[in-house]
């Protein structure tokens, strides 16, 4: 079942919900628009898709976020279901375009993401919290296949930072969003203004 405040539960290629696995993306080079297969794969998955001309895998991860929903494809004029691609027997929906990589940060690799992304964190959990130290943050979107680094390097002002979620957390997450990918394979995305304890 999924959260009606996030979207529109006859959307099925829109939401991303409790897969338990792995879920991968893959990029078509010329666009640079990113898709995403919903549903969990294997690592062998990853390596061995039989790619369309033009197409590149572009990562491999856990998704964090208890139920996640794509409002609309990136370029749409209004929310609706998502653009779908077939892949060597999955289903990928164009979920995101990536812009411009903000330069002078050598600790992570920071871009500007055209998505229209919503997502639930489940009361009980505790999830990291990524502060920019400018009164905004980031909830993690995706952990590696393997655990990810707790001592990761951060630009200075930025701290991660371990919350209790009391009750469930709903994010919106703007658009463009503010994505940070860490070198152990950890993302997260904003920016928000959060005030959790």
């Amino acid at each position: 079942m999924t959260h009606q405040a996030l979207g529109n539960p006859d959307w099925a290629d829109n939401w991303t919900v409790d897969v338990g696995g792995l879920l991968m993306e893959i990029i078509e080079t010329a666009t640079r628009n990113v898709w995403l297969c919903h549903s969990p794969v294997t690592i062998e998955q990853y390596h061995s898709l039989d790619l369309p001309a033009g197409f590149v895998t572009s990562g491999i991860g856990r998704a964090v976020a208890d139920e996640a929903y794509f409002r609309r494809s990136p370029g749409a004029e209004a929310d609706g279901p998502l653009d779908t691609l077939d892949v060597d027997g999955l289903r990928f929906a164009f979920v995101a375009r990536p812009g411009e990589r903000e330069a002078d940060i050598a600790e992570a690799m920071v871009l500007w993401v055209d998505k229209h992304h919503s997502m639930r964190y489940a009361a009980g959990r505790t999830i990291p919290i990524l502060d920019f130290g400018d009164g905004t943050a980031a909830t993690p979107a995706f952990t590696p296949p393997s655990e990810p680094a707790t001592d990761r390097a951060l630009p200075a002002g930025w701290s991660v930072r371990d919350v209790e979620l009391a009750g469930d957390l709903l994010v919106e997450i703007p658009n463009p969003a503010r994505v940070v990918f860490f070198p152990d394979g950890s993302g997260f995305h904003g920016p928000l203004r959060l005030e959790l304890k």
